[in-house]
């Protein structure tokens, strides 16, 4: 008979079959009667995963997600590998293991003739002995495992393949004739493919055809690390499904260090709606507040491009400053010998600042040098030597009384009354 199997999971199963030497339907009824197909099946016992893995005994054989389909199922093929030896092929035997501990065989096996009847397997089954290496292990016996299927479960798409006529066939005689990786190695070998891509690229397409669980193991833990590392880049993996899939790549066949993932991505970093993400959006928040202080302002494209720089590990955050300093400096030439001695244009505009604040009774804090009456004050040009330069604090309170602001300041109420007071009191009309 034939057990179903979910199409995502089907290759998964055969390949877990394959390896531990026991037929796929018992496989497959096995993982379907721990967790119904449900990758985040809990037990009210603890055990977790399609596996029904108990916490200890995951320790044991994964460093994994207990929840990820693939760490669970490479976790149990080892597992069942071990069982199955220990129990001398016995499937039954290595069954009732599973479920009720190596030394509790008797409690197993109900689950285990209950597995075995519904698969269409007679009790007595027992897996493929070999006597390699002196010792007693189980053959596996090949799956038929459709290549197209498999490629895809596995992270290697079918345009990857059909690029390269020469690599498809090889790659698909190896999955179908169950091949060693001796065996493909010498055939891979062959092929003008392996004399242009590197050890480590190599290695892994050796390992997606002769362990393609393994391999795609390490494709999804690359797909997390990358897509962590694009959004601290301040990149959407979502929004770049294409760069995502193309790091997690690089990273697991490849070897990619993060240094070179964020020098390829930092360029994909940009500014949408005057936002940005992640570590970007922290260099270019520090960018425009440091701005700020020094009065100058930015294009968007400039943030974009230090940002970028900066993300790719080619540039730093004291460089975009140096930037924004000179900027700064041509603006403000009159105080560049201040500006290099670390005052910031904001820092030199506040006496004026807070005269303004005082005299036109408004708040400080709401007063930069983009206000055009301290940017005025602090690019003055003084009338008799033609000199420019900041305005005289004294000459300064002159301007802000004369600015109609002030009439409407309780400043200038009190001042209009006291001259009226004095006049009166001149007259003799004071009351």
């Amino acid at each position: 008979m034939s057990v179903y199997i979910p199409p995502q999971y089907k290759a998964l199963i055969q390949q877990a079959a394959a390896s531990i030497g026991i037929p796929v339907d018992v496989v497959a009824e096995q993982i379907a009667e721990e967790s119904s197909w449900n990758p985040r099946a809990v037990s009210p016992a603890g055990a977790q995963g399609l596996a029904q893995f108990m916490p200890g005994t995951w320790s044991s054989y994964s460093s994994g997600d207990p929840f990820d389909p693939v760490a669970a199922i490479s976790a149990y093929t080892r597992y069942m590998s071990d069982l199955m030896k220990q129990e001398g092929g016995s499937i039954r035997k290595a069954l009732a293991a599973y479920n009720a501990g190596p030394g509790n065989l008797g409690a197993g096996y109900g689950y285990a003739d209950s597995i075995m009847s519904k698969s269409g397997h007679s009790s007595s089954t027992t897996g493929t002995p070999s006597t390699s290496g002196g010792g007693t292990t189980t053959t596996p016996t090949p799956a038929a495992i459709d290549p197209a299927t498999l490629a895809e479960q596995y992270g290697f798409t079918s345009a990857f393949l059909n690029a390269n006529p020469e690599l498809k066939k090889i790659f698909n005689q190896a999955v179908t004739g169950q091949w060693s990786t001796d065996k493909f190695k010498a055939t891979l070998m062959t092929t003008n493919w392996w004399k242009t891509h590197d050890a480590s690229e190599r290695t892994y397409l050796t390992t997606m055809a002769t362990d393609p669980a393994q391999a795609k193991q390490q494709l999804t833990q690359a797909q997390v690390h990358a897509s962590q590392l694009l959004v601290s880049l301040g990149v959407n993996p979502a929004a770049n499904a294409a760069l995502a899939s193309s790091m997690a790549y690089n990273i697991a066949a490849k070897g990619w260090t993060d240094d070179q993932v964020r020098y390829y991505a930092g360029s994909f970093s940009k500014l949408t709606n005057g936002r940005m993400a992640g570590d970007a959006e922290t260099q270019y928040s520090n960018g425009l507040q440091y701005a700020y202080s020094m009065g100058v302002k930015m294009s968007d494209s400039w943030y974009q491009n230090q940002v970028q720089m900066i993300e790719k590990g080619v540039s730093t955050f004291a460089d975009m400053q140096a930037g924004i300093r000179s900027q700064a400096k041509s603006q403000y030439s009159q105080f560049a010998t201040q500006i290099d001695g670390g005052q910031t244009v904001q820092d030199l505009a506040s006496p004026y600042i807070q005269q303004m604040g005082s005299i036109l009774e408004v708040n400080p804090n709401a007063l930069s040098t983009f206000d055009p009456t301290i940017s005025k004050a602090l690019s003055y040009k003084d009338p008799k030597t033609g000199v420019t330069g900041a305005q005289p604090l004294w000459d300064f309170e002159n301007t802000l009384r004369a600015d109609p602001r002030w009439q409407q300041t309780n400043n200038a109420r009190d001042s209009m009354y006291q001259v009226a007071h004095t006049v009166l009191a001149q007259f003799g009309k004071v009351f």
